[in-house]
């Protein structure tokens, strides 16, 4: 897909996005297992969600992070990080400089091939790379169905969202693994109006539209007693193929 410029608007909703984006779950740590000490890169960091939740693990965490507004928050929240001047296509270290990589909720900004053999470079021979999304569950068929407001009604230039990663058999990652951890996310009415309004397909819309979705989402979560969104952290891990 041709760039329309949608990936570098997140920065104008940086605070909002700190705010109402979903952190990872704790029970994602049964799938990483041990990071204590181990030298991460997580890449499309903005605000630091999964940034933090590295950190908390004993991870040494690199970020790169090309939105400045949304870099400054990171900052600001998670100053122990290692900020890299860089992007997923182009990463200002040496080869095999991590034990691990993490992309959350931004791999399908990245270009590629050219992320995916980059981020293998800088990976450690057997490293791993961890590929995530953490959204609305697109097995429950209100919350997809609910996702759909996400996007203008006039809106040509659907941004198609990942659910998951596939890693060329002869490329440079190995035994490839997709998953699935559910988990549930209690929000009020204010908290989902809020979230709704950091996606790509809100931001770009004009002052007018956005107020008419305020007033849909409302209107939709109105007829639920309990707003309690079914979430879905999808994504795949691959270990690197030795050189």
């Amino acid at each position: 897909m041709e760039d329309d410029g949608r990936g570098r608007k997140f920065g104008t909703v940086a605070e909002q996005y700190d705010r109402f984006r979903p952190d990872p779950p704790e029970e994602a740590s049964s799938l990483v297992g041990d990071l204590k000490g181990l030298n991460v890169l997580e890449v499309g960091a903005g605000t630091g969600k999964l940034t933090r939740f590295l950190l908390r693990h004993g991870s040494n965490v690199s970020v790169i992070e090309p939105d400045e507004d949304m870099r400054q928050v990171l900052v600001r929240r998670s100053p122990e990080a290692h900020v890299l001047d860089g992007h997923a296509e182009s990463v200002p270290v040496a080869d095999g400089s991590f034990d691990a990589v993490f992309s959350s909720s931004a791999w399908h900004w990245f270009t590629q091939p050219d992320a995916t053999n980059e981020l293998a470079r800088v990976l450690r021979d057997a490293g791993t790379i961890y590929v995530w999304w953490n959204g609305f569950s697109s097995e429950n068929p209100w919350m997809a169905d609910f996702a759909t407001l996400r996007e203008g009604p006039n809106d040509l230039r659907v941004r198609v969202r990942g659910r998951h990663v596939e890693f060329d058999p002869d490329g440079p990652f190995v035994d490839a693994r997709d998953f699935d951890l559910d988990w549930t996310w209690p929000r009020t009415i204010d908290q989902v109006v809020g979230n709704f309004e950091t996606y790509s397909g809100v931001i770009i819309q004009s002052d007018e539209e956005r107020r008419e979705l305020e007033l849909l989402v409302r209107e939709r979560l109105a007829q639920r007693f309990v707003v309690e969104l079914a979430m879905t952290l999808r994504g795949a891990s691959a270990r690197r193929r030795h050189r």
